[in-house]
Parts: C-alpha cells; sequence; structure tokens
C-alpha cells in the first residue's frame, strides 16, 4: 500500500548493520553462551576442572578461576583477572568471546538508571567535584549490577545501562534486575561518599524485559564492544526518563516474569516517545524511601 512507513528495526536489522551477514551456527554457539547452556571455550572448560579445586570464592562463573588469595592473585597476573565489566567473568574468558565475534536474540531484562537534574547539579559545583559525584554514583550503581550478576554494558554521561542475562545472573534476569534497581536506590540516599547537599542523589530507574540482540559488535580490527542492541533496550531508557527521582519503574513485560508481584507496586500507564500505545508499568519504592523525591 502507498505511504505506508517502513517496519520498525528489529534486532536482526541492528544485528546486520554492525556485523553483517548473520551465521546461523555462531548465532546458536552465543545463544547457548548466553543463556548459559554453554561454557563458552574448550580452555574454559579445562579450567573447570583445574580451577574448581582452587579456593576461593569469588570465582569466574565459566572457568572457574578463584579471585581470592591465595590463588586469585597468582591467575591475575596469568590474565584470568576480573572482567571490568562484570567480575563474574574473567578477562580469558571475555577475550575469547572478543575473539569469536558474534552474537544471537535471547531473552533479558534490561535495567537504565538516570541522574535527575545533572545540568542543574553541574551547574552548581566545579567539574572535578561534579566528575567525583558522578563516580560515587557510577561506583553505587556497578556495584549493585555486579552483586546481582548483571552487566554495566555502558555509563552514558549521567546514566547506567545494565544487562540481565540467564547465563550471567544468579535466578531470574527480571527478579535480579529488580534488586538491583532498589539496591541503587536505597544505596544513593545515603551513600556516605556523596556531599550532604546531594544525599539523597535524585536517580529514577526504568526495568524492562524483552528480545535484544547481545554480543560482540564491531568490525575486526576496530574497536569492539560486549552489548545489547533491539527495542527493549529502547524501551527500558524512555522507561527510566518517565520515573521520579527515588521511583523505579518497571514494565508489565518485566513484572509478570516475577513469581510474586511485590504487594507495594503502584500500577502505572506511561506515554513514552517513539512508543505508540500507552505502556502498563508498576511503580516501587525502597523500603526506606528517600526524601525529596521531586523530578
Amino acid at each position: 500500500m502507498p505511504n505506508q512507513p517502513p517496519p520498525p528495526a528489529t534486532p536482526d536489522d541492528a544485528a546486520v548493520e554492525y556485523l553483517g551477514e548473520r551465521d546461523p551456527e555462531a548465532d546458536a554457539y552465543w545463544r547457548a553462551i548466553l543463556t548459559g547452556e554453554s561454557k563458552l571455550a574448550p580452555s574454559s572448560r579445562l579450567g573447570r576442572a583445574v580451577f574448581r579445586h582452587l579456593p576461593s570464592e569469588p570465582r569466574c562463573k565459566w572457568c572457574y578461576a578463584p579471585y581470592g588469595k591465595p590463588f586469585g592473585p597468582i591467575l591475575s597476573r596469568l590474565g584470568y583477572g576480573r572482567w571490568e565489566k562484570n567480575p563474574s567473568l574473567c578477562r580469558v574468558c571475555m577475550n575469547y568471546m572478543d575473539s569469536n565475534q558474534g552474537g544471537a536474540e535471547v531473552d533479558l531484562a534490561v535495567m537504565f538508571a538516570d541522574l535527575r537534574g545533572s545540568t542543574q547539579i553541574a551547574a552548581g559545583m566545579s567539574a572535578g567535584d561534579y566528575t567525583r559525584l558522578l563516580n560515587v554514583y557510577y561506583g553505587v550503581a556497578g556495584a549493585a549490577v555486579q552483586a546481582h550478576g548483571g552487566i554495566v554494558d555502558k555509563y552514558l554521561g549521567d546514566g547506567v545501562l545494565a544487562l540481565f542475562l540467564r547465563g550471567y545472573c544468579d535466578g531470574d534476569p527480571a527478579a535480579t534486575a529488580l534488586d538491583a534497581a532498589l539496591t541503587i536506590l536505597r544505596q544513593v540516599a545515603a551513600a556516605p561518599d556523596l556531599p550532604a547537599e546531594h544525599r539523597p542523589l535524585p536517580v529514577g530507574v526504568g526495568v524492562h524485559y524483552g528480545i535484544a540482540y547481545v554480543g560482540i559488535v564491531g568490525q575486526a580490527g576496530q574497536p569492539t564492544n560486549f552489548t545489547a542492541l533491539g527495542d527493549a533496550v529502547n524501551v527500558a531508557e524512555r522507561i527510566s526518563s518517565s520515573a521520579v527521582a527515588g521511583e523505579l519503574l518497571v514494565s508489565e513485560a518485566a513484572m509478570a516474569q516475577l513469581a510474586t508481584r511485590p504487594a507495594d507496586a503502584q500500577a502505572r500507564e506511561l506515554v513514552l516517545k517513539g512508543v505508540a500505545e500507552p505502556l502498563a508499568a508498576w511503580s516501587l519504592r525502597p523500603r526506606s524511601p528517600a526524601r525529596g523525591a521531586e523530578r
């Protein structure tokens, strides 16, 4: 029919744009990795046979390389130290992924945390002080994500994008994303390293559940990145933009994944930019709500 808009981009479209034509075998390989059905490389399986007998926790979830003393520091010098984006994985396992570029469409939970009023905050302090404040915020958010088995995809100015995949996190991805989000809101309300006048830090968070293309993006020989592409990521960011400071907004798609819906969840209907229909969501706040939760 004439004058019909083109269909929306899908994770497949995004993958082709970044990675070229898809390889079904590679997709199956990566899907097994990302969902936890496979433990990556033969070297990882060999490592598991040896490293599982070495103390101590925590350790790489794939090859079982320990991070703690006495063997952790030794293995770190051999390349088995924590991967910076997610200490659940070591650098050897991540480097193997990077050298075998690809990815797959998988279901996951996406969390986006955003600092409200960052322009006004930055205007009232020096660039150095603002950078230190952001670093505290990033540290709190990153630690909460990692403690729940998530991956910090990237820091976006005043935002934090995190992914929760079945092959990485302990338990259901949506439940762990929700727990991580509430942990962030609790901790930015009382982080001792924050200046008193910026405590609680005005952060809003969104969590969504859906399908995205996850893997290594970029061209061979050029800088690459482990990330997620697709509508689930975009919707999570837009949900976050609707959350006031101190609030967590959870899409109905994410809430439906939980075994039990939180009793204090309040129903919301969101009108999101670029989304044709209103989106059903639920509003949650930490058990000890932060004061000053104005947008």
